[in-house]
């Protein structure tokens, strides 16, 4: 987060992490000069938070740093209440990163890798995706997915964020960009993770022009299911299975765990998202009330005719 002297910090944590992260966090904070540390503690009891308090909304538009780490997550719930935070935030000045499901391990692992070597794969497969169009996913257990990345932003979460009004996840390590919502047609076999955890079994998801018609493959896909329709009957429904990232992991320290902020990172796969690109810091058109990541393994993946990774290994150096 690269916190300077004089600036102003806001962590938002959990009871679970409290323990573990609000004494170092502070203490490294006013060591590099920080002028102000403030904590919103979410207690158990608290949770599932359907709004965030109107004092918090305006304190996240004056400092210059926000650091959101939780152990647990209801993004059923709170998807809601973040993105309107989300908002208050883009009206202030300040940096945010923000992860959840965080515990000791992921402290220990995925946010103590190196950044800056991180940022330097990321910013490679950035320059060989921006400016291209046509894109061609496959891997070993079926998915054999086509869509248009024309004129789109391509992006890095490096897990270096030093800019005011950046946003990042922690841990950092991806390059992702918005399709354009029409354009998908093909099958995406998701193999690793969704978010509520590692695959029992396939699930695999039909996409015609753009949205996803069928979805099979056991209960982790009548999970999927369910969490689309539910989006349907919240405005922008019409959007909800709409395809919403392409993201390609970047942090070698990152394992498989059932979380899908650390899974989508892992260096060897590639996710697909289905849903809102537009709130999300992901560059596309679509405001639908959710957005579902899935994580796929040995992927290759080849743009405008160029293989840029082969089952799993990346080739951009």
């Amino acid at each position: 987060m690269a916190v300077k002297p004089g600036e102003r910090v806001l962590l938002m944590t959990d009871e679970p992490l409290a323990a573990l992260i609000i004494e170092p966090l502070r203490e490294e904070c006013l060591k590099a000069g920080a002028s102000q540390f403030w904590v919103y503690l979410m207690p158990d009891a608290s949770r599932p938070i359907a709004h965030y308090p109107p004092a918090l909304h305006k304190l996240i538009q004056e400092v210059e740093v926000v650091i959101g780490l939780r152990a647990k997550t209801f993004p059923e719930v709170e998807g809601a209440a973040y993105l309107e935070l989300a908002k208050s935030f883009h009206q202030g000045k300040a940096r945010w990163g923000s992860g959840g499901k965080i515990d000791q391990d992921v402290l220990k692992t995925e946010l103590e890798a190196d950044f800056y070597a991180i940022a330097q794969l990321t910013d490679k497969l950035v320059k060989r995706l921006q400016g291209k169009k046509n894109v061609h996913l496959t891997t070993p257990l079926g998915t054999d997915l086509q869509f248009s990345i024309e004129g789109r932003q391509v992006q890095a979460d490096t897990g270096l964020i030093h800019t005011p009004g950046e946003y990042g996840n922690l841990p950092g390590g991806e390059a992702f960009c918005a399709p354009l919502e029409d354009s998908a047609n093909g099958i995406l076999v998701i193999d690793k993770t969704l978010p509520k955890g590692l695959l029992s079994a396939l699930v695999r998801v039909v996409f015609k022009e753009g949205h996803a018609v069928e979805i099979s493959g056991g209960e982790d896909a009548e999970w999927l299911q369910h969490r689309i329709e539910v989006a349907k009957q919240k405005p922008f429904g019409e959007m909800a299975d709409v395809i919403g990232e392409l993201g390609i992991g970047t942090n070698p320290q990152a394992k498989l765990r059932g979380k899908v902020v650390t899974d989508e990172k892992v260096m060897g796969t590639v996710h697909v998202a289905i849903g809102n690109n537009y709130d999300h810091p992901i560059g596309g058109v679509n405001r639908a009330a959710l957005h579902v990541d899935g994580v796929v393994g040995e992927p290759t993946l080849v743009v405008d005719g160029e293989v840029l990774i082969e089952r799993g290994k990346y080739l951009v150096d």
